[in-house]
């Protein structure tokens, strides 16, 4: 092969080379650079922080379509909303992530929400919530309550801390399902969920871990909340080697 000829290639493979990867991050997950409402399924994905100061019943990022992926990043989202409502005592607040009652599919992961926000994540069917750390929540025991993580599917390896609520409510994860590996402090009831619930940890609640049976409740530890730290309503729970004295 002769000089001209090798040129030639080398260069048909850079620019084949460049073309791939153009093609590859035109087919990476959309990037979300505000707060908006997702209605494709889809990969997303945070490329910076965010803040939202929406009213009530509104959401940061509002999901509408079916199996979507949203990855935070590592980036915050954080709720700087002025109080709503009758004020004092009941300040409402809006959600930062929340999933239509008709979608399933949908996945939150790798990142932080704080702030002005009634519930963090909210989601439906088949979800999975993973990875977050949801602090610092302050919103109002109105319809519902205070919630960190809300979701029906998978919640493992999240960390929420201070959910605060007025007049004193606050839950740190509201979840069926697969319940797994979650670190919860600071809240009036830790964890309130059914399915599985393994591995967590619960601690400076008030109520540690409150699970509907049956379940199974295999593994966890709650510790240090002042009126329960494992609370199971019902019959038919399988309830093993869990670490929780008597407050």
């Amino acid at each position: 092969m002769n000089k001209a000829m090798a040129g030639v290639t080398l260069a048909a493979i850079l620019l084949a080379f460049g073309a791939q990867a153009q093609d590859a991050r035109e087919g990476g997950p959309i990037e979300i650079e505000k707060c908006q409402t997702i209605d494709k399924p889809g990969s997303y994905k945070l490329v910076k922080n965010l803040t939202f100061n929406g009213p009530a019943g509104s959401a940061c990022l509002s999901i509408t379509a079916n199996f979507v992926t949203i990855d935070l990043a590592g980036f915050t989202i954080t709720g700087t909303s002025p109080s709503v409502g009758p004020f004092p005592p009941f300040p409402t607040f809006p959600t930062a992530i929340e999933a239509g009652g008709n979608t399933t599919g949908i996945t939150v992961r790798n990142g932080s929400i704080s702030g002005h926000f009634n519930e963090g994540v909210h989601l439906g069917d088949g979800s999975i919530v993973e990875g977050l750390h949801v602090s610092n929540l302050a919103g109002a025991n109105v319809g519902g309550g205070v919630f960190g993580i809300t979701a029906t599917g998978i919640v493992r390896g999240n960390t929420v801390l201070n959910i605060f609520g007025i007049p004193g409510s606050g839950t740190g994860i509201g979840a069926v399902g697969l319940i797994t590996g979650n670190y919860v402090s600071g809240t009036r009831t830790g964890i309130i969920t059914r399915g599985t619930v393994i591995g967590n940890t619960v601690t400076n609640s008030e109520r540690g871990i409150v699970v509907g049976c049956p379940s199974n409740v295999t593994d966890n530890t709650a510790t240090g909340n002042s009126i329960v730290n494992i609370e199971l309503d019902g019959t038919g729970c399988n309830d093993t080697n869990n670490v929780a004295p008597a407050p």
